[in-house]
């Protein structure tokens, strides 16, 4: 059965290595039959979380018109969501935290998603990604609806300069987690 995937790309920088694991990932996912669409972040005005609770109190509906009001859709609509970040001082980019924060909005009424995320960094070991891993899985905890899952995980590990993760174990996981979705 064919799928949605969402690969929400938190890079500020096309054709990174977070950006060339996605590719794979995306790769993967569509030669297993799924149908994947990818957002650029930095390419859309998403602005932060003003904190006001209005979302949670009117059924989703952010009070800030942007662009998160087509992603919130988008994530809405997909089977598995895709969250790509390099890893800048142990956490997310900004681009991404800011997408993070704002789905507080749908956060009660999310179900039956599955996500992943693929995240480079120049760290040369796994446990300098602990922070990323962490949060990761706490974001997933939040919502409450049901059936929504962290389905796996990849580091591009030793990843400085663009292209580094080429021809690595990452790229190679990031293709076979696509393909498993």
């Amino acid at each position: 059965m064919s799928k949605k995937i969402l690969i929400l790309e938190g890079s500020p920088r096309k054709n990174g290595n977070t950006d060339l694991m996605a590719q794979e990932f995306a790769v993967g996912a569509t030669e297993a039959g799924h149908k994947v669409e990818k957002i650029y972040i930095k390419d859309k005005t998403i602005k932060g979380c003003l904190g006001c609770g209005a979302c949670q109190r009117n059924g989703g509906s952010c009070v800030q018109k942007d662009d998160m009001t087509e992603i919130y859709e988008k994530i809405a609509a997909a089977d598995a969501v895709v969250f790509a970040s390099p890893v800048y001082f142990y956490s997310w980019t900004s681009q991404i935290k800011t997408v993070i924060d704002r789905t507080f909005a749908i956060e009660p009424t999310l179900t039956d998603t599955k996500f992943y995320m693929l995240s480079a960094g120049a760290a040369p070991e796994l446990k300098y990604m602990e922070n990323m891993t962490k949060t990761f899985e706490l974001y997933i905890s939040c919502f409450r609806a049901g059936g929504v899952e962290n389905a796996g995980v990849v580091y591009g590990l030793g990843a400085n300069a663009p292209g580094d993760v080429k021809n690595t174990e990452a790229m190679t996981a990031a293709y076979e987690l696509g393909k498993t979705v």
